[in-house]
């Protein structure tokens, strides 16, 4: 493991991260070319030791189930009432393509899922995610959005805006929301990363913070400066507003619950140009570790170039 400023573990017990995030598989049914953890051989997390270790965590955490792609794994709906009884909360971070049968979100909402953040990078155009994601899938990704809705899941997107090739997926996101009906969302948008497998090119370039809220601005209609007023409001109570990420509500008029006020965007600077890490010292987001210990997110994932 490289040595990494701002590195730091912690015994469960002491954990005093409100998010922790758990890569329960490495496998994957996709293979995109932006991911964190491109390396497919590591083993199965095991998931008594992982509840073991966040029955001990000192204060209710949101838990992030994620992956490479968490459904793989057959034990994912009894893993999820297994950490409900721990009285953590939790969501699910996932591609979205098994979620296309309404049977399968069906049987997770039943074991206690009610929060899901699903992929889009390429909205519903096929071009863009057999680009971005080497797979069309986009018929996939919409009757998984709709399944979310009909099942009254809270539904968070992530997009990664690649440059010079999904420039106009705001609007496109937008588009799809009313289509399907969508009232009340979290749209994520970020630049390219440089976590793991990445798109950035430096000849082609990335997208800025200011650039991506120039793009959200003309693809909503806000003005660049309504958008501005929102940029160092805290997203999380009792937490300092973050340098690299921010959220602003399509509404001028919006309600205090997100996911039940309308559609809500969050801009974030993952700073793809190969040396940084993506918003380091933050304390809010951890990560569980191989041996089941809390180590910063980003800082973890470094360190591992993506492959622990």
């Amino acid at each position: 493991m490289k040595t990494i400023p701002n590195y730091y573990e912690l015994e469960p017990e002491n954990n005093t991260f409100q998010d922790v995030v758990i890569d329960v598989t490495h496998r994957c049914n996709m293979s995109c070319k932006n991911c964190y953890i491109p390396n497919r051989e590591i083993p199965d997390m095991d998931k008594e030791k992982m509840l073991a270790a966040i029955s001990k965590f000192p204060k209710r955490t949101m838990i992030r189930i994620i992956g490479a792609e968490p459904t793989m794994r057959r034990d994912l709906p009894e893993m999820i009432t297994d950490i409900k009884k721990t009285g953590h909360r939790c969501t699910l971070l996932t591609n979205g393509l098994r979620l296309s049968k309404d049977s399968y979100v069906k049987t997770l909402k039943q074991h206690g899922l009610t929060h899901c953040y699903i992929s889009m990078n390429g909205a519903d155009n096929d071009d863009w995610y057999e680009q971005i994601d080497e797979l069309r899938c986009a018929t996939k990704k919409v009757q998984a959005l709709e399944n979310l809705k009909k099942n009254n899941f809270i539904i968070d997107t992530g997009t990664i805006i690649v440059k010079g090739i999904n420039d106009e997926v705001i609007e496109r996101l937008l588009h799809m929301f009313n289509r399907l009906e969508i009232k009340n969302v979290m749209a994520r948008i970020k630049n390219v990363g440089n976590l793991g497998r990445s798109m950035y090119d430096s000849e082609l370039g990335n997208w800025s913070m200011d650039d991506l809220i120039k793009l959200a601005s003309e693809q909503t209609g806000l003005s660049v400066d309504y958008i501005e007023t929102w940029r160092n409001k805290p997203i999380y109570q009792n937490i300092e507003p973050e340098i690299d990420s921010f959220i602003f509500p399509l509404s001028k008029n919006p309600g205090k619950l997100l996911h039940k006020s309308g559609v809500w965007f969050k801009i974030a600077n993952w700073k793809g140009n190969g040396k940084d890490i993506p918003f380091t010292g933050q304390t809010r987001r951890g990560r569980l570790t191989p041996d089941f210990k809390v180590a910063p997110f980003f800082e973890h994932v470094v360190a591992n170039e993506g492959g622990y």
